[in-house]
């Protein structure tokens, strides 16, 4: 047990290291947003996973959530003097009340595909609600200028502390998977009537992972909007909701951290597609069904394959 961990481990620490050293061996602005772009989307992506691959609930409204953070905090720092963090934080409260009220309590007496579309809903109406306050909200243009974390912010600075919530944040995504909240979402998961027999409380975990992860979406929208200076609604296009669940499945639903390995692919892998022109998305495309097909568990289903292997490599040889 102790071998399998440890390349997994090693691995994990290379990635981080490679992360941190990277800006001394690159001065490329280009690769500084990419990868700020996705500590970002790796957190979304993650929390994300968090409800629907370990609770097993079929929320649709992340991204949703997301620009509810991002126009929350947006909004906070253009009309108040409210420091910029502040903002942030309280955009991701905001978020979680809304999509708590809105959402959660709703879903307490439904499951499954009524849960999705009840979500679904609460998505598309967003755009009409931008568009009805457009004299806060910019409309269909957004709200452009948003000031960033503070005055003469540089790349590279950026860079490291959206490295660090990215590091933050997954942090406590893993402790919740591994706390007792966790344990109690898998097995609403898996079987609603067993984990109501073992004292599982349904509706105050539905509400829980509600709460948690529109709450750290949120935050990862404020992030968002202060890095790139633009609040837009571009990002409630269906194209950016099927990247980030193809990013999910692509990584591995329900597995940790499979939402980083799947924002990874489609963050570096579609930059590095864009020189195909408009076969980049049937190349993605085809990458995704590949996989549903031959490995639905996604990247983190070929790591244990792999892990199961070495494994029994070294038991022959022991």
């Amino acid at each position: 047990m102790q071998n399998r961990l440890n390349w997994k481990m090693l691995t994990v620490l290379a990635g981080l290291v490679m992360i941190v050293v990277l800006p001394v061996f690159t001065s490329s602005p280009y690769i500084i947003h990419l990868f700020s772009v996705f500590f970002i989307w790796s957190v979304v992506v993650s929390n994300w996973n968090l409800i629907m691959g370990y609770a097993g609930i079929w929320s649709m409204a992340n991204v949703a959530f997301l620009v509810i953070g991002c126009y929350t905090s947006a909004l906070l720092s253009l009309h108040t003097g409210i420091p910029i963090w502040i903002c942030i934080l309280l955009g991701g409260l905001i978020t979680m009340l809304v999509a708590t009220l809105f959402i959660g309590l709703p879903s307490l007496r439904l499951r499954g595909i009524y849960i999705a579309l009840l979500s679904m809903i609460f998505a598309n109406t967003l755009p009409d609600i931008l568009k009805i306050t457009r004299h806060t909200t910019g409309g269909s243009m957004g709200l452009p200028e948003i000031p960033p974390l503070f005055e003469g912010i540089t790349p590279l600075q950026s860079y490291y502390i959206n490295f660090i919530c990215f590091l933050v944040l997954l942090a406590v995504v893993y402790w919740i998977i591994r706390s007792k909240s966790g344990l109690a979402f898998m097995a609403l998961r898996d079987s609603h009537e067993m984990a109501a027999a073992l004292g599982v409380n349904e509706y105050q975990e539905k509400l829980k992972v509600f709460a948690i992860s529109s709450f750290m979406t949120g935050i990862a929208g404020g992030l968002y909007v202060h890095y790139t200076g633009v609040a837009s609604p571009d990002l409630l296009y269906i194209s950016t909701f099927l990247m980030a669940i193809a990013m999910m499945v692509v990584g591995g639903m329900g597995r940790f951290p499979g939402g980083v390995l799947g924002a990874a692919l489609f963050v570096f892998g579609g930059e590095w597609l864009r020189m195909f022109g408009i076969v980049r998305l049937t190349i993605m495309g085809g990458l995704i069904c590949l996989f549903i097909l031959f490995s639905p568990g996604g990247i983190m289903e070929i790591v244990e394959r792999f892990d199961n292997r070495l494994s029994r490599f070294r038991n022959s040889q022991g």
